[in-house]
């Protein structure tokens, strides 16, 4: 059985951010690096896609960084 496989897009979605800030806090270490299909793009399982998602929204580090 084949487990089901999520995109940057269902994150994006989530927690209103674009795929550029994601890929951007994964190359800083903030979230895990996803893991690459046979095309190159990233998906991450749903165990990974929940602790993200909790991760930016419990967080004040997410809010703070979008003030200037």
């Amino acid at each position: 059985m084949e487990t089901k496989k999520y995109r940057l897009k269902d994150i994006e979605e989530k927690i209103d951010r674009d795929k550029t800030t994601i890929i951007r806090w994964e190359r800083e270490g903030i979230i895990p690096k996803a893991k690459r299909d046979s095309r190159g793009w990233r998906y991450y399982s749903k165990d990974e896609l929940v602790n993200i998602v909790d991760k930016v929204l419990s967080t004040d580090y997410f809010r703070n960084m979008q003030r200037v």
